[in-house]
């Protein structure tokens, strides 16, 4: 008889771990394509996790453990459409600043992108977890970019070195935040390079 005792670890007499569900890129894909649906059709103000699972043919528990609310869906679903700003330093610094507004007015003029971008909007206004997703989607893609832009003139005596970013992304984005917003209105092509050049005008040394 073999009487060789077998060393038995902790981590054997444990069962296994089941994996909890995971987010397949397609679903969430379903799920955010299904929100930009929602969102064009009834606005935030109409939206409805009901349709929502039933368009994306998810369950809400599903939704609702992958983001941390409704609106944080609203949010991602229509800032997941604009692109990355592309800046070409050798350019003009109004063209550099011009360049960053380019992504999303260009977005906010097909189709229903505006309605999109406005509805994301308002759901950030209107829930702390979604203004979360906003703030660090912009502070990611624009505003810690645009800083960089604006070191490299400065550090080149193209721009004032004691200007305030906070201030300055204001100024840049603020004229499209109050088209969409509160105007409703089109978002016209000159509106970037109008505004990029009243900021550098604010810049100058």
């Amino acid at each position: 008889m073999d009487r060789t005792l077998k060393t038995i670890s902790p981590e054997m007499d444990k069962p296994p771990r089941r994996e909890g569900p995971k987010r397949s890129e397609a679903s969430k894909q379903a799920i955010l394509k299904a929100a930009r649906e929602e969102l064009i059709e009834q606005g935030w103000r109409g939206f409805s996790p009901d349709r929502l699972a039933k368009r994306a043919r998810a369950s809400k528990q599903t939704i609702y453990r992958w983001w941390p609310s409704i609106a944080s869906i609203a949010v991602e679903a229509a800032i997941s459409r604009v692109e990355d700003p592309i800046i070409v330093s050798n350019q003009p610094i109004d063209v550099q600043m011009a360049s960053f507004i380019k992504p999303i007015s260009e977005l906010a003029r097909v189709g229903d992108g505006a309605h999109l971008l406005r509805s994301a909007l308002l759901a950030a206004a209107d829930d702390a977890q979604a203004g979360e997703v906003f703030r660090q989607w912009f502070n990611a893609h624009f505003r810690k970019p645009l800083k960089t832009t604006l070191a490299e003139a400065a550090a080149r005596g193209r721009i004032k070195r004691d200007y305030d970013i906070d201030a300055t992304c204001e100024m840049l984005f603020g004229p499209v935040w109050h088209r969409l917003v509160l105007m409703r209105g089109p978002l016209p092509e000159v509106l970037a390079m109008r505004s990029a050049q009243n900021v550098l005008a604010a810049l100058r040394p």
